[in-house]
């Protein structure tokens, strides 16, 4: 039950704070010592990594990440908690002006053993087999992605890597993750699931658009257990009675609704 009450609480927070950063101390605001960002992950999984006050992007400080001679150095935060079957804006901050570095970022999707989760559709957007090129100005990484099932965290990590035999550096700053599910429900209008709650093993989907929709459910543990495409009428007498999350595509708007079967 405390899972289900979170996984509410999860997608009700999501849809009403559109713009909440979901990373702890993504600005780099606060640091345990000049080595050290609050927050973030332990060596080595943060390695090399030095407050930087003077080049920075937004506020007061910056991660400057010196690499190793020969190999990648990590940053890492893995408090982005996330819901599968929400979209959310990865974004960050990098300045690489320096020809003996350059960087990449290298995120996973976590469940809750933190186990990392194969996923498909987002491979090469969160790690991309391309790397930065020198450049005198900030650049944004971003990034928008669907958290898959089983998802409960997204690792968020850059890596720096050495170019050459030499060390180089390159900087970070205001990393967030942001889930975009609020605005997409506002786009399906007069979204109606009915009967609510289920008692026949079926349930239909009513909007304006009434057009061809996906849908995909998700138990209160955050695993897909329907992925079909419908009209209106969805068939859900293989479920066992419970409350479950229901995400609704149709012409490319989302909306995610509970659903209860008994």
């Amino acid at each position: 039950m405390k899972k289900l009450y979170t996984l509410l609480s999860v997608l009700a927070l999501s849809a009403s704070v559109n713009a909440q950063n979901l990373v702890t101390n993504g600005g780099l605001e606060t640091w345990t010592d000049a080595t050290t960002p609050t927050n973030f992950s332990p060596a080595p999984f943060t390695a090399n990594v030095t407050q930087e006050a003077t080049i920075k992007h937004g506020g007061a400080f910056s991660a400057k990440h010196t690499t190793a001679a020969t190999s990648s150095v990590k940053i890492q935060n893995e408090t982005a908690t996330v819901t599968p079957g929400t979209s959310y804006t990865i974004s960050y901050w990098y300045l690489d002006n320096d020809p003996l570095a350059r960087s990449r970022p290298w995120m996973y999707w976590i469940d809750g053993a933190n186990a990392t989760i194969t996923d498909t559709p987002s491979e090469l957007i969160l790690r991309p087999n391309t790397y930065s090129t020198d450049n005198a100005q900030w650049v944004q990484f971003t990034a928008t992605v669907t958290a898959p099932a089983g998802a409960a965290a997204l690792r968020f990590e850059m890596r720096t890597y050495a170019v050459g035999a030499g060390f180089g550096s390159v900087y970070y700053d205001d990393m967030s993750v942001t889930p975009s599910l609020g605005v997409k429900e506002n786009q399906i209008t007069s979204l109606k699931l009915y009967p609510n709650p289920v008692t026949n093993g079926k349930f239909s989907i009513s909007t304006d658009s009434n057009t061809e929709k996906s849908v995909v459910i998700f138990d209160v543990l955050g695993k897909q257990v329907v992925n079909t495409k419908v009209m209106e009428t969805v068939n859900v007498s293989n479920l066992k009675s419970g409350v479950y999350i229901v995400k609704i595509t149709e012409e490319g708007k989302t909306a995610t609704r509970k659903l209860v079967i008994k």
